[in-house]
């Protein structure tokens, strides 16, 4: 095979997904940090944490489907590569964003940063101490799984294992990009099977960690699976934004037909299909098992106005996304299926909040406007750092073996 230079994609389109990302952190960043020291630190950290599980969705999306698509191959997967690795090394940063999340968690910080009770209710020493007025028997007997410690050192690994993979595939795919060396495709290969293995374990954890907990009495063994699915479907969506940005790119309208976009099209069909089935079945066991100690999580959400996003949710995140996505036509047409990627992504905030709002407000009316000014802030980040990654070297890794099969069926 033939070699190829790695060129920078240096092109309008990707200088102004930059741009915008980087006004969108600006502004939402410092919105957030007024409504610190106007509303509170207790609502600045909720919000934050809220933006923070959002944007992650994002990053591990972009990780998931890299891996994915060194082990399964095709040209879907190596069409889209250098947006997801540009994606998955945002990984690093996002590493470090987390700290205020662990500021918020440790008793002896989060009175120094003005919050009245760490940001978990199990982080509050009173309630782990026998004899204290607010002890929680329940939450004790989770101690020292619960405890912001071993909290902080998971969340550590987490981080450590996703930039370790995502800066190993990156790094050998720009190897073969510049040697030709078709080797390096079964090194990527070996590496994401068994780091696939450990991202399905370690989000799993996370999901637990980072939001189940909030409320520290309830659990669902399908809550990480949910949360996987969820960051897989708005990484299509994305994926699908992204192609209509790049499409008219000179290398890409010389590599690339129709065919891997119509591919995942059909992916964000069938993820649209999976969250449903995931979210409803979650839902289905919990409530027919009618544990006390399960249900109240979805009772909560059926009070004080939470309810209403449920039937928003079923109308705008799968019955319409479902019977567009039907059409093979539309499938296949960039400008008709960015509105819809655009609704999907638009649902994911809508679910984000049903899901994790609640634990903070039992009211709908109560949701503040710091919420939203952190996930734009810290979406904006991630949109920033990925335009700027996916810059710094070729659009396509065109010495992959892979970038044969973009030329097997499928028109322009």
């Amino acid at each position: 095979m033939a070699t190829t230079s790695l060129a920078p994609t240096r092109v309008p389109q990707l200088s102004r997904l930059q741009t915008i990302g980087i006004g969108a952190a600006v502004i939402g960043i410092a919105l957030l940090l007024v409504g610190y020291f106007i509303v509170g630190a207790d609502l600045f950290f909720r919000s934050y944490l809220f933006g923070f599980y959002f944007t992650m969705g994002l990053a591990l999306g972009s990780l998931g489907f890299l891996m994915l698509q060194h082990l399964t191959g095709g040209a879907w997967g190596v069409t889209v590569r250098r947006m997801l690795e540009a994606g998955a090394l945002v990984m690093p940063v996002m590493g470090l964003l987390f700290i205020p999340i662990i500021l918020a968690t440790l008793p002896s910080t989060s009175g120094a940063i003005g919050m009245s009770h760490p940001l978990y209710e199990w982080a509050n020493p009173a309630v782990v101490t026998p004899g204290s007025p607010e002890f929680d028997p329940g939450i004790y007997h989770k101690v020292p799984w619960m405890s912001p410690m071993f909290f902080t050192v998971r969340s550590v690994i987490y981080f450590v294992l996703w930039s370790g993979l995502a800066f190993m595939l990156r790094s050998w795919s720009v190897t073969q990009d510049r040697k030709g060396n078709e080797a390096v495709a079964g090194r990527m290969r070996m590496l994401s099977g068994i780091g696939l293995a450990l991202f399905v374990i370690s989000i799993t954890f996370a999901s637990f960690d980072w939001t189940m907990s909030l409320d520290p009495h309830w659990f669902s063994s399908m809550y990480g699976v949910q949360y996987m699915v969820s960051s897989g479907l708005i990484m299509l969506a994305f994926l699908v934004l992204m192609f209509s940005q790049v499409q008219d790119i000179e290398t890409f309208k010389a590599h690339v037909t129709i065919k891997p976009f119509h591919d995942i099209s059909k992916l964000l069909l069938g993820f649209t299909v999976l969250w449903t089935y995931v979210t409803y079945m979650q839902y289905n066991i919990i409530w027919s098992g009618d544990v006390a100690e399960f249900t109240p999580w979805y009772v909560v959400r059926t009070h004080g106005g939470w309810l209403t996003l449920v039937p928003i949710m079923m109308l705008f995140q799968f019955f319409l996304p479902f019977f567009l996505l039907l059409s093979r036509r539309r499938k296949q047409n960039v400008a008709t299926m960015a509105p819809i990627a655009a609704l999907i992504i638009l649902m994911r905030v809508v679910d984000i909040s049903w899901i994790v709002l609640p634990a903070f407000h039992e009211n709908i009316a109560q949701v503040s406007w710091m919420h939203y000014a952190a996930l734009v802030g810290l979406t904006g980040i991630w949109l920033a750092i990925f335009a700027w990654n996916i810059q710094r070297v070729s659009i396509l890794p065109l010495n992959d073996p892979n970038m044969e099969w973009l030329h097997v069926g499928g028109d322009h």
